[in-house]
């Protein structure tokens, strides 16, 4: 059951991938707020890898297929600082107009990856995983990544749902950190990944209202 979810979750990021691709073409791929796409590149190859991996199997190839896996984790997620960044100076707030804050989500987003690169890829060792019917080589990470990336993004949609009533990403982030607390109460269901799929909905919903309602001008 669960290699079906992960199958459909893989097509749905894939359809949002589209959808992103299909607002980069039209309003512009110049657009920071366009890093989002390598994001769902990264979701889609992920849930379709763990989908795979119990009809590859054990061994090099899987091994070799999910070490990708972590290396476009590691160099794309850490770009949703940017992403957040990019969405606060489209406010067309003064406070957002600020260079430091630009320098900041820059030097955030490079720092972001090299601490992944050091902690996780660095002596990444995988080993086989069988988890409610599926296949997928595993190692121990730390979420510290993602704590900074939704805090910093639930901030900017508080922000957004405050000085111009869109609360959609508010709502993603916060949804995000629901499912991070049921995870720990749930082994049988990939509510993370699932959960992933609505807030990149989220991301994406915010992207649109401020390629359709250009506020910074």
């Amino acid at each position: 059951m669960n290699t079906i979810i992960y199958f459909l979750l893989g097509l749905g990021n894939f359809f949002l991938l589209l959808w992103g691709i299909y607002l980069a073409r039209k309003y512009g791929f110049s657009s920071i707020g366009n890093v989002i796409l390598f994001v769902l590149l990264g979701l889609v190859y992920d849930n379709v890898m763990i989908a795979l991996g119990r009809y590859i199997g054990e061994g090099t190839t899987l091994e070799s297929l999910s070490i990708v896996r972590y290396w476009l984790h590691a160099l794309f997620t850490p770009t949703l600082i940017l992403f957040a960044w990019s969405t606060y100076y489209r406010t067309g707030l003064p406070s957002a107009k600020k260079t430091i804050w630009k320098v900041i989500a820059a030097v955030s987003t490079i720092g972001l990856i090299l601490y992944e690169l050091f902690t996780t890829i660095a002596g990444l060792d995988l080993k086989p995983i069988w988890k409610n019917g599926v296949l997928t080589y595993g190692a121990s990470s730390n979420a510290i990544m993602v704590v900074v990336i939704t805090v910093v993004i639930g901030i900017v949609g508080f922000i957004l749902m405050k000085k111009f009533c869109f609360p959609w990403l508010f709502i993603g982030t916060t949804t995000m950190i629901s499912g991070g607390i049921l995870a720990s109460w749930i082994n049988n269901f990939p509510i993370m990944n699932v959960l992933e799929v609505l807030f990149m909905v989220s991301l994406l919903l915010t992207k649109q209202f401020q390629d359709q309602n250009p506020l910074s001008g």
